[in-house]
């Protein structure tokens, strides 16, 4: 039996959201308007990314006990194709608005299948994801808007992927060796875990140059950096660096 859990664990919900509210932060910073066909194609997008990197890697998970995609192969590639339809439609849709963003949102979704193809490519995944998951902060550029603001934001998700990234690396060191290229494998693990704080850093002074009310809720990130230099479980330090920069997305919406 399925349970709901094991497919919203597929999703990655949580970062999924995140990437609309950066969508939704974009919008509010350039004082555009919010497209909100644009920010339900970015969730889509997201999920069918997530599943699509599921089903690409779902014999190679297996060695860290994601089976989901394995065991239910048909059901669970139904559900990528239909969160890829849906997707393209809502970028159609959005085409239809404003074309401007509809290619970018179409570029979007090609990195989202691309991304799992380059895995053995060194630093072509972890840039391309990092890239592409901090793009939708910076879609009102593609209507005209013009925001230093844009820029810092999109740079400071930038550099929060790319760590996060490292973090999920980490996770994986012991069971990647040969399928995949990562920076942890490249470098070490105290390196990496070194390299990881210090862009999580850099992406809280570039958040930091687009409001200073973000300081207060940046304090789970700031714990995030130290953590992982300390030893801490990646995956713990990842549940810190999620809810530090939910609260930051949260703050720049409410209080700019």
């Amino acid at each position: 039996m399925i349970t709901v859990s094991a497919w919203i664990k597929s999703l990655r919900l949580s970062v999924c959201v995140l990437a609309s509210f950066l969508a939704i932060t974009g919008y509010t910073l350039a004082e555009t308007g919010i497209s909100w066909v644009a920010v339900a194609a970015v969730f889509f997008i997201a999920s069918a990314t997530m599943l699509q990197n599921d089903w690409r890697d779902r014999f190679h998970d297996i060695r860290k006990g994601k089976v989901l995609a394995y065991q239910h192969a048909g059901k669970f590639l139904a559900l990528l194709l239909v969160f890829w339809l849906v997707s393209g439609g809502l970028i159609a849709l959005a085409a239809v608005n404003d074309t401007s963003v509809g290619v970018a949102l179409a570029i979007l979704a090609v990195a989202g299948v691309v991304y799992s193809e380059t895995r053995m490519i060194p630093f072509v995944p972890i840039v391309l994801v990092s890239l592409a998951s901090a793009s939708p902060a910076a879609l009102p550029l593609a209507v005209g808007a013009s925001s230093e603001k844009l820029w810092l934001l999109f740079l400071s998700a930038t550099f929060v992927v790319f760590a996060r990234e490292i973090t999920k690396d980490l996770d994986d060191k012991q069971i990647d060796g040969g399928y995949k290229w990562t920076i942890p494998l490249a470098f070490g693990e105290q390196q990496s875990r070194i390299l990881a704080a210090v862009i999580i850093v850099a992406g809280l002074v570039a958040a930091a140059k687009v409001s200073l009310m973000i300081l207060p809720a940046a304090s789970l990130v700031v714990i995030t950096a130290v953590v992982l230099v300390r030893g801490t479980e990646p995956s713990t330090s990842r549940k810190y660096l999620d809810a530090g920069m939910a609260l930051v997305i949260l703050t720049l919406i409410t209080l700019g």
